[in-house]
């Protein structure tokens, strides 16, 4: 890979039946990187996590919802957006804390949205370890 970031944009129906897909495309993106399997997994299950969230809240506005994959030399980033704005902080602090636990055992970082201002529902990272 070069230095530049390549970027894959998934948009997928608020439908518990394409959550697979989200991850599949994470499997096939992190496993072209060169991640391990186990953590190949444990991206999946983090991708479950939001996109279970976003389509049990659901949306009388929109459809849809975006995952921007952002992929660098070290590094994968996953970006979860959608064009109605009542999505933007479906994680509650309180109510969802399990989840919220999973996504940070699981990913080097995770990002919740702090208000509705916020451009991204929620951004998680993970860094890819490099054998010598």
């Amino acid at each position: 890979m070069g230095t530049s970031a390549d970027i894959i944009e998934l948009m997928l129906p608020l439908k518990a039946e394409y959550v697979s897909i989200a991850r599949l495309t994470a499997s096939g993106i992190a496993s072209r990187m060169g991640f391990d399997i186990e953590v190949i997994e444990d991206i999946k299950v983090a991708i479950s996590e939001v996109c279970s969230k976003y389509v049990q809240k659901g949306s009388s506005l929109a459809e849809k919802f975006k995952i921007i994959f952002t992929v660098s030399e070290d590094c994968l980033t996953i970006t979860f957006n959608s064009e109605d704005k009542s999505l933007r902080c479906i994680f509650n602090k309180e109510d969802d804390e399990l989840a919220i636990s999973i996504l940070n055992a699981l990913m080097d970082e995770v990002q919740l949205c702090i208000d509705n201002n916020d451009d991204y529902l929620l951004t998680m990272s993970k860094y890819l370890e490099r054998k010598m």
